[in-house]
């Protein structure tokens, strides 16, 4: 890796136009207070000047680029404390020796010629130094400072892509885990039909076709629209009537159309309706499903209720447990999902947020 380490555009911005103001500051002053006769004094002025930013400019590069990546990247604390008394101590040697020349209002040229020379050859502290040191520290703290922001800022970014990227993995193991336990029922179903109802069999057949077209190009997508997810809704339905008695009630309540810019997750209402057949036909006695999904206002109210076997059955399975996570994933908190399991019928409300398929494009647990 090059010693100069890499950093953010907007970083880099700031840096340029922060020394950009630093020496042009010195030279708006002088313009605007510029008195006739004083030429020489104003270059001399400005030279000093732009020689002490100078200095400052070469610690701060140094800074930047070797020693506030040794701490912010690589976390050598020690080394980077090392470095920084190093070219603290060099930048305190270099501006005792040059220090800003004295300006017009300052004493004379040949006074300052007579102006014994410090004792012992050392240059001595005064407050100019410690002006000079204090500032050196403010910097440094100050580039530090925005390097672990921007490097903070950095590191959220990179944990939000990886949260992202699991979060799609996660929910598309979840869809394969629902397709070929929708796919398993419903071939059991048309196995079913073969004895009682060649004929009917083979339109189910047909039906199954197109359902597991549906399924092969729908099911992977980030979200379907409500109106198609009905639709398939309306078919698994009708293919399980056929292998039911009149004694099995079976009520369905959709929308004759909804609203064309409101999307879904696919194959969200199957587990439930699925579990709705599985465990609430009663063989030799009347049973009862109802399924009803409408739109109101801004909420998607989808409710099942059936009625219950004297059989023992683990409710939920491998589907509901699934859609239960897919929920999570998708929506957040902004749903309700509520489960009555009583002793003679089995009542399930989802209530979801109406959405358009701008918000699946953008969702990070959808977001390709």
């Amino acid at each position: 890796m090059s010693i100069f380490k890499r950093q953010t555009k907007q970083e880099a911005i700031i840096y340029t136009a922060v020394w950009v103001i630093l020496f042009m500051a010195p030279v708006i002053d002088l313009l605007v207070n510029y008195e006739p006769g004083h030429s020489f004094w104003i270059k001399k002025s400005l030279t000093d000047i732009w020689g002490s930013l100078l200095l400052f400019l070469i610690v701060f590069l140094i800074h930047n680029h070797i020693l506030a990546p040794m701490l912010v990247v690589d976390k050598k604390v020690y080394q980077y404390i090392l470095g920084c008394v190093v070219v603290i101590g060099l930048f305190q040697t270099a501006q005792c020796m040059h220090r800003p020349g004295f300006t017009d209002r300052g004493p004379a040229p040949e006074i300052r010629a007579m102006m014994p020379p410090p004792p012992d050859g050392r240059l001595p502290i005064d407050r100019h130094d410690i002006t000079m040191f204090t500032m050196i520290i403010l910097m440094l703290g100050a580039n530090l400072g925005v390097k672990s922001y921007y490097k903070t800022e950095e590191e959220k970014k990179h944990l939000a892509q990886l949260k992202q990227q699991s979060l799609k993995q996660e929910l598309d193991f979840l869809r394969y885990q629902i397709n070929p336990h929708f796919i398993m029922n419903t071939l059991n179903n048309i196995h079913a039909l073969v004895d009682i109802d060649p004929d009917q069999a083979k339109d189910s057949i047909i039906d199954m076709s197109r359902m597991m077209r549906y399924l092969l190009y729908q099911s992977d997508k980030q979200y379907v629209m409500l109106n198609d997810a009905i639709t398939f809704l309306k078919k698994y339905i009708n293919l399980m009537r056929l292998r039911y008695t009149d004694m099995v009630t079976i009520n369905l309540d959709v929308p004759s159309s909804c609203d064309e810019n409101v999307a879904i997750v696919p194959l969200m209402f199957i587990p439930f309706v699925e579990n709705a057949f599985k465990h609430g036909v009663i063989y030799g006695k009347p049973s009862t499903i109802d399924v009803d999904i409408q739109q109101q206002d801004s909420r998607l109210i989808f409710h099942c209720h059936n009625t219950k076997s004297n059989v023992k059955h683990e409710y939920g399975g491998v589907g509901l447990t699934n859609v239960t996570k897919r929920l999570e994933l998708i929506y957040g908190n902004d749903f309700a999902l509520d489960i009555n399991d009583g002793d003679t019928d089995y009542d399930v409300t989802l209530n979801l947020p109406v959405k358009s398929p701008d918000f699946f494009n953008n969702s990070p647990a959808t977001g390709s």
